[in-house]
């Protein structure tokens, strides 16, 4: 089973045990492509400390997604964590076109697609203040005000789910019970009920897919694999994909 995981942090928190979970659910290897990382944006280089990613649209998972040959199922696709890109100055149509870029390039595989909205209920709740801390902390070179950010959050929004109708796919909410203090990452013990939601029109019997969170050593296993491209101080570093191979035939590719 080919599966396409497009995100930020919220993928990464969670990527263990969506690893584990969708080799557990389905009974062929897995082969998953996945392009996320804290601070990632859709169509830009983004730094986070001394580690820069390419933005999504240009990494070269659909370069090697492409040579690929034709999966027996449709790919199952995510597009998630779609905000960063607002708190990075970037206006909300342009990231639409990101996004669009991106499913327009998993329509050409067939892949099952599944798109989530913003954080809606989150972000309203947030407050000046607490906008004010989160954004020192996550996003300290930002200059984006609270006052500017929810009309933007609310466009871009809206922008999704008309994607989400013009391509026929699912578009799905982001339930505000998910989150807690922190306005942008799903709470530990939301993660499971949350991805299981999210991913259920992957599976013909949803229950078959629990992400439960993976050991310490397991998580750190998979944290530590390195994308196919990345700059670390400055330096760039290129590692050849997969990057991981699981005795059961389950491939790892990262970007």
């Amino acid at each position: 089973m080919r599966v396409i995981l497009l995100g930020a942090s919220n993928v990464t928190l969670a990527f263990p045990r969506l690893w584990h979970g969708l080799r557990r659910a389905y009974a062929d290897p897995v082969e998953l492509f996945a392009a996320h990382g804290h601070g990632r944006s859709f169509g830009m280089w983004s730094r986070i400390g001394p580690r820069e990613l390419p933005g999504i649209v240009q990494c070269r998972l659909w370069e090697d997604l492409a040579v690929q040959p034709p999966s027996v199922e449709p790919p199952r696709a995510l597009i998630t964590d779609i905000g960063n890109d607002l708190l990075y100055g970037v206006d909300p149509d342009q990231i639409a076109e990101w996004v669009a870029t991106c499913i327009e390039r998993l329509n050409e595989v067939s892949a099952r697609i599944v798109l989530t909205q913003l954080p809606i209920a989150s972000a309203v709740s947030l407050g000046p203040a607490r906008f004010r801390f989160f954004r020192s902390l996550f996003f300290p070179t930002t200059t984006v005000q609270f006052g500017d950010l929810l009309p933007k959050v609310a466009r871009l929004n809206q922008n999704l789910i008309e994607l989400g109708r013009k391509h026929h796919i699912p578009t799905l909410e982001l339930r505000g019970q998910w989150y807690g203090f922190d306005p942008i990452h799903i709470r530990r013990r939301s993660r499971d009920p949350a991805w299981q939601e999210l991913l259920a029109s992957w599976f013909d019997d949803p229950k078959r897919a629990q992400f439960h969170a993976a050991s310490p050593t397991a998580s750190l296993r998979q944290w530590r694999q390195r994308p196919s491209e990345r700059r670390w101080f400055g330096r760039e570093q290129l590692t050849i994909q997969p990057s991981l191979r699981e005795m059961d035939g389950s491939t790892l590719w990262l970007y």
